[in-house]
């Protein structure tokens, strides 16, 4: 009977099962793959045995090294992956006599230490990752892949929420609008388990909210010149990204800061607002009407009762009636307060005598409206006729000649940039304008007028009619002179300096490329023109290059910015043949 040597892995196993939020125990273990390959836990122990027999219930015998005792039962292999089990020489099986040329006998085992690596990805829906958790715009798949080096992957095993460790047969859908936690880890076919990992999944189905808030003056929906519009934006998600708003259907903008009532024009607005979460999720558009209310109530004093007139001066008994009458444009009238001959202002409630009242007359009257509106004082001493009232000032605008650019609610303009005012008067007419730039003292106006300090500058104007009735604005604009900075980039280093013309010049190969680019801080870069030894001029759209070999070459470079504004450059360089 014909003997064969079978080699024998001997191994021990464990198993112990704990609660779902700590991954599974799995053994250590050998391995046959389907292609008769052997795989073995690389931290188990080894035993040899020798058998005559290839069947497993046959008498085996432990084997035992003489020599390196200490190393076997247990043996352990020393690499990863490929290892080998020797026997020189290889004997013909049926001549029983050694094989020529010699060979070994080998027996291929394959050590494995290391565990499998799983990926999750995401097959549906938008991700964003922020804070160490993942995003999703609308519901999710996960899809857990895992990889293993030697013995390969045997199951991916997970836990949602807490929940048991489950194998990992198909792809994940989670629907519900939550935050998620996903534990997950992979097992290789020799029982070495990859360490847990976590993902922390949020499902966001929901845009965000804003809310408008009036903070200052406000009556019912009229607001006044020193109100602000605040709007908030709030979201379950990722959070807000940006919300933006336009007043009376003009350009859309991003809102960063409160909205002045001052920066708005006086009469009836609409706003309308949205924000957008940072998951791309677009809230409806609200829209709210509002009106600017930024004109004082009017005042009228009128005597009733008889007068006398003498020496150009009017005079009145104590049976005299003094009524002032208020009235507002929008908000309405709140309070009305005078005083007679300098003495505490008390509110006004209806006409009073001047039974009280000695010696001249002096009478002071201020009136609020419902926005906090309030009139100038007003004083008559020796005529209580009041002719035609004109109590509004010009309407004062302004406008630009010459290159300006806005961008947001900023507008940028050039030194070169005339600035123009212009005022209408429906009543008395236009008298004169006056305007003072940060701050400075008024100066007349007759003619557009230039800025030459960079930087941002606020100028005040004052509308006068030809009853010195006032009016005032302000706006903002953004003085930029400087043009943009131009910089240059060869594809490929020089490969050395020439003197060519008295110049030292870099040198390049026939095949360089010269990237161009252009920075500016203000306005933006607009546009880049270049020209090569001193050749008609390009705009620059494309990398320069296809050099002909063996020249000088000087090329002159040009930017502008949004203004107009330009600067240049000038670079030689020699291209070899």
């Amino acid at each position: 009977m014909k003997k064969l040597t079978t080699l024998m892995l001997l191994f021990s196993c464990m198993s112990l099962w704990i609660n779902a939020q700590e991954p599974l125990k799995h053994e250590k273990k050998v391995y046959l793959s389907p292609d008769n390959k052997i795989y073995i836990n690389k931290a188990l122990p080894i035993y040899l045995r020798l058998s005559t027999s290839p069947d497993k219930k046959d008498g085996s015998i432990l084997l035992k090294s003489e020599s390196t005792p200490a190393y076997a039962n247990p043996m352990y292999l020393d690499s990863e992956g490929y290892n080998t089990i020797r026997s020189p020489w290889a004997v013909d099986t049926v001549t029983k006599k050694t094989v020529y040329p010699k060979q070994d006998i080998i027996f291929e085992v394959y050590a494995d230490s290391k565990p499998p690596s799983t990926t999750t990805e995401y097959s549906t829906g938008e991700t964003f990752a922020k804070g160490g958790k993942t995003y999703t715009k609308g519901a999710v798949t996960i899809i857990l892949k895992a990889s293993d080096k030697t013995s390969g992957v045997e199951n991916i095993y997970y836990s949602l929420n807490g929940g048991s460790y489950t194998v990992y047969s198909t792809p994940l859908s989670l629907q519900e609008e939550q935050e998620y936690s996903l534990n997950y880890y992979a097992v290789d076919h020799v029982g070495n388990a990859e360490a847990r990992q976590e993902n922390k999944i949020i499902i966001d189905l929901s845009p965000p909210m804003t809310s408008l808030d009036i903070t200052g003056d406000i009556f019912e929906n009229v607001i006044s010149g020193r109100s602000e519009i605040i709007l908030n934006a709030e979201d379950k998600g990722m959070g807000v990204d940006k919300i933006f708003y336009r007043i009376d259907s003009s350009t859309w903008l991003s809102y960063r800061l409160p909205l002045a009532g001052y920066a708005i024009s006086q009469g009836e607005h609409t706003i309308d607002y949205y924000a957008v979460d940072l998951t791309g999720h677009q809230e409806t558009t609200h829209t709210s009407a509002f009106y600017v209310d930024k004109t004082p109530p009017v005042m009228v004093q009128e005597l009733i009762g008889k007068s006398f007139i003498i020496g150009g001066k009017e005079y009145a008994s104590g049976r005299n009636q003094i009524k002032i009458t208020a009235f507002d444009n929008k908000a309405g009238v709140k309070e009305v307060f005078y005083s007679i001959n300098n003495a505490p202002y008390v509110r006004y409630e209806k006409p009073f005598y001047l039974s009280d009242v000695k010696g001249n007359l002096l009478l002071k009257a201020y009136a609020l409206d419902n926005v906090g509106n309030r009139t100038e004082s007003i004083e008559k001493g020796e005529s209580l006729t009041i002719p035609y009232v004109d109590l509004s000032g010009p309407s004062v605008i302004h406008s630009f000649t010459g290159r300006s650019f806005t961008m947001r609610d900023t507008v940028f303009i050039s030194s070169e940039t005339g600035i123009v005012l212009k005022a209408t008067d429906n009543e008395s007419g236009v008298n004169r304008i006056e305007y003072a730039v940060d701050g400075s003292e008024p100066w007349p106006y007759s003619d557009a007028f230039h800025l030459e300090k960079e930087g941002l500058h606020r100028i005040h104007t004052t509308g006068y009619d030809n009853v010195e009735n006032t009016s005032h604005a302000e706006f903002a604009v953004v003085l930029d002179n400087t043009g943009p900075v131009i910089s240059t980039q060869f594809s490929i280093r020089s490969a050395g300096t020439t003197i060519n013309e008295g110049k030292t010049l870099d040198v390049y190969p026939g095949h360089v490329v010269i990237f161009l680019s252009c920075t500016d801080d203000i306005t933006g870069f607009d546009a880049m023109y270049y020209s090569l030894n001193g050749n008609t001029e390009k705009k620059y759209t494309a990398p320069i290059g296809n050099f002909p070999a063996g020249g000088n070459y000087n090329l002159e470079i040009r930017a502008l910015d949004k203004l107009g504004n330009e600067c240049h450059k000038e670079i030689d360089f020699f291209v070899t043949f």
